[in-house]
């Protein structure tokens, strides 16, 4: 000890540590050792409630105990650089200083390992239940189990279960039926199943995988055989969140949008829409758009994005032409036309064209305006006839036309 740490302050109390932890004076200490007595118990409790203070958040700190009691335990797992020597391994204290002091290391994993997989284990077996939760916790899997199809049941539908590891054969229901339960209501369709059976059955097999199970695995294979089976799922289950957290991600995004959005497929039919588009055609979701033809939907007409046709939203789908403020109508719900103008975005997947993606708006009141603007610019507010304005250039009109003619008007000599 010694030679590895040439300065040691020695504190023969609890009372004195504390005063040398709270001087001012000379070197901070990179470590301190404590051996725990049960006789000075008050100051210990003082002494320990001091090291929490975030001021001494980098100080190593090793407890030398006689026995791992729960207060200590708790106190070095919610302390960072803390560690427990036993008194029988006093010898290990130098190592174990020496692995507090020195620096920490930051890894970054390659990727995120996300929250815990979930596994709900169903065995009517109590040693099948005990051995396997031992093995799943092992592996760091938040594990769950039941005796029985209806316990589990009721376990899936009031908490959270990524996986559900299913006994084939149980008294009262079977483990098929089981999974057919939890992927038909849902609060539990979610679950990826997978059967766990001492016996090799091919009509077991087929009743599992009919059932919905993704897997169907045997008690007496390899521990490792079964943790890498369990690895696939969870990859599985990781990659589908990925998937609907994106999706999630998007729709929001377009609910977003003040805009209307729906997308078409290379055929014409619609994939999905946004809530600004729902509202300006007149639906109250998406679900009667979904599938639709949006010839016939939208445009009343039945070859819009059929081939031959020169629409834009034919040529979007079927040849990715792009287009910018096109002015079209819209039907509404009720039947009503709506003006609208659109821009057409082709839709490109994995460099696939699969159809386009159309924003619109509603300009049904600017166009309104527009020939409001222009109508008290020709005419009288008082009479409603037309106004010298109009009649003037209208008049000019008729000249220019009779010159370009040559129908004979001139201007008279001065």
């Amino acid at each position: 000890m010694q030679a590895r740490y040439p300065r040691i302050i020695a504190c023969r109390t609890p009372a004195m540590a504390i005063e040398q932890l709270s001087s001012t004076q000379g070197v901070r200490p990179a470590a301190l050792l404590l051996c725990l007595e049960p006789a000075s118990q008050s100051y210990t409790n003082e002494l320990l409630a001091l090291l929490r203070h975030p001021g001494h958040a980098e100080l190593a700190v090793l407890l030398l105990v006689h026995a791992a009691e729960p207060y200590t335990v708790e106190w070095v797992t919610n302390r960072t650089r803390s560690a427990i020597v036993l008194w029988e391994d006093f010898t290990d204290c130098a190592d174990c200083l020496e692995k507090l002091i020195a620096p920490s290391v930051t890894v970054t994993a390659a990727e995120p390992v996300g929250d815990p997989i979930r596994v709900l284990l169903v065995d009517d077996s109590r040693t099948v239940r005990t051995t396997y939760q031992r093995l799943l916790r092992q592996q760091d899997y938040i594990v769950e189990v039941a005796a029985s199809a209806d316990e589990a049941f009721a376990l899936a539908v009031s908490r959270h279960f990524d996986l559900a590891i299913v006994d084939y054969f149980m008294p009262g229901e079977n483990g098929d039926q089981l999974c057919r339960r939890l992927k038909s209501d849902p609060r539990t369709g979610h679950i990826t199943a997978a059967i766990l059976t001492g016996t090799y059955n091919d009509q077991v097999i087929q009743d599992c995988l009919r059932a919905g199970a993704v897997e169907c695995m045997f008690k007496n294979e390899a521990r490792e055989l079964f943790v890498a089976r369990l690895g696939a799922m969870s990859r599985a289950v990781r990659a589908r969140a990925t998937v609907e957290a994106e999706r999630r991600r998007l729709a929001g995004i377009l609910a977003s949008v003040g805009d209307g959005v729906y997308g078409l497929s290379r055929d014409g039919r619609i994939m999905f829409s946004n809530p600004a588009a729902q509202r300006i055609l007149g639906y109250g979701s998406q679900d009667p758009l979904i599938g639709q033809s949006v010839s016939r939907l939208l445009h009343g007409v039945t070859d819009v994005t059929q081939p031959g046709s020169n629409n834009p939203l034919h040529r979007a789908c079927s040849e990715g032409e792009a287009l910018q403020s096109w002015g079209t109508q819209f039907r509404h719900q009720n039947g009503a036309a709506v003006q609208v103008e659109c821009t057409v975005y082709p839709l490109h997947i994995d460099d696939r064209l699969e159809g386009a993606v159309i924003a619109f708006r509603d300009v049904s009141e600017r166009l309104a305006l527009e020939q409001e603007l222009l109508w008290q610019a020709n005419h009288d507010p008082l009479t409603k006839l037309y106004n010298r304005r109009h009649f003037e250039r209208q008049l000019e009109e008729e000249v220019q036309r009779c010159r370009r003619g040559g129908s004979g008007i001139r201007s008279r000599p001065a």
